[in-house]
């Protein structure tokens, strides 16, 4: 998907929270390589302003916090006004403050966990629909969940827990927002980002089972969420797409050990 821009990009509008680094950047750089006006939004704002300066194209970065109501009516706003719609919203943002047993999570990490992995993507889609998002052809969005939705046993299962929640919440919306919006998610495995540094750590002794057997680029994500949001998804609405490179098809005894460490 990175060597030809496909059909049906050029002046669409997407916004992507969290997009000053990892996913939520390669997915802003793929999107305004395509032609498409693009809003991204950070928690920092010296962060948002480099990341958004450093791509070429229609970019704009906003500095807002991915829970604050008022942030995100803000920046929905500001890309409907200046480019006179919404298309598509990738719901990138995620936490994970605790490692460990579920049972030993306290409440206010586990608040925060729910917070930004569920209520936020819930918030900024609502916000998106009143700022216009579905009333032009091909609207999407996009959230970012995770293959550890799909398994118990991982020391993030708090983590987990919010991806599970964030799965079903993908599919009630794909439901209640059809027709006008299709609504999908890509469940990534480890990629190699500042999030995921203690596992890409641990490297072969990861990887070494995986029927691909390496870490996830930034890029490999961007490609499905390009699809998804993108018209060659047109009859793919409440989908999970799993990309981790088949890891969740086999053991996970290394990876629950290697996060353990």
């Amino acid at each position: 998907m990175t060597e030809a821009s496909p059909a049906g990009w050029a002046g669409r509008v997407a916004v992507v929270t969290g997009g000053s680094r990892g996913i939520g950047r390669a997915v802003a750089t793929r999107f305004a390589e395509r032609g498409a006006h693009v809003l991204l939004t950070s928690r920092k704002a010296e962060a948002v302003a480099a990341a958004a300066e450093s791509l070429a194209g229609d970019v704009v970065g906003v500095a807002a916090h991915v829970a604050d109501e008022a942030a995100a009516r803000s920046c929905l706003t500001q890309a409907r006004e200046r480019w006179g719609r919404v298309d598509v919203l990738v719901n990138n943002v995620g936490v994970n403050p605790h490692l460990g047993p579920i049972l030993e999570v306290d409440r206010a990490r586990w608040d925060k966990i729910f917070e930004i992995n569920v209520w936020a993507p819930l918030m900024w889609t609502r916000q998106a629909v009143e700022a216009g998002l579905g009333h032009t052809e091909g609207a999407a969005v996009v959230n970012v969940s995770s293959n550890l939705s799909f398994a118990a046993g991982s020391p993030s299962g708090a983590y987990g827990a919010s991806k599970a929640a964030l799965n079903y919440l993908t599919q009630q919306l794909a439901v209640e927002l059809a027709p006008s919006v299709r609504v999908n998610a890509v469940a990534p495995g480890v990629v190699d980002t500042d999030m995921a540094a203690m596992l890409v750590a641990q490297g072969e002794r990861l990887t070494r089972q995986w029927p691909v057997p390496r870490f996830g680029a930034t890029a490999d994500i961007a490609d499905v969420v390009e699809f998804l949001a993108g018209p060659q998804s047109s009859w793919l609405t409440g989908q999970i797409l799993v990309v981790d490179g088949g890891a969740r098809l086999v053991s996970s005894t290394d990876l629950v050990e290697a996060a353990a460490q």
